[in-house]
């Protein structure tokens, strides 16, 4: 299977359309990870202070071979700049937004603890997104900065 670049780089325009600024505005920064984007992931990063990282990534699964898209949040927090460094922080942790909506909140907002936001056009990708971004905002952040 091979990502579709035009379908990846709609996503990330509309991404930092639809929930770009108000990350911006949280302190997030979008990482330049130019070969990542090609393939859909698109992450953004912040200080939390302590060498602390929050991480919020965007991952599309958008094919030639497929009209239906599909994206996932996911949440991590680790010591240093590499979300996914194997390290002894006791901070560090992992987790999409699905997942985390329904076992830390406990709460049903979204279908199931494994659902990713599916679209089919421009249209319904930035409903999808801003979704998703309010989601993120409600749950995700607060939860991933500590902020309970």
């Amino acid at each position: 299977m091979f990502y579709n670049p035009k379908k990846t780089a709609a996503f990330q325009t509309m991404l930092e359309q639809v929930v770009g600024q108000a990350l911006a505005a949280a302190g997030y920064v979008l990482e330049d990870q130019p070969l990542q984007q090609t393939r859909g992931l698109i992450r953004y990063r912040k200080a939390l202070g302590d060498d602390i990282y929050a991480f919020i990534e965007w991952q599309l699964l958008a094919f030639e071979q497929s009209r239906v898209a599909q994206f996932q949040v996911n949440l991590l927090r680790n010591r240093g700049t590499e979300a996914r460094a194997q390290t002894d922080a006791e901070e560090r942790v992992e987790h999409t937004l699905p997942w985390l909506i329904w076992h830390v909140f406990e709460t049903r907002v979204v279908p199931s603890d494994s659902v990713w936001w599916e679209f089919r056009d421009e249209i319904e990708l930035g409903q999808a997104l801003a979704s998703a971004g309010r989601l993120l905002f409600g749950y995700g952040v607060p939860w991933l900065e500590k902020n309970l």
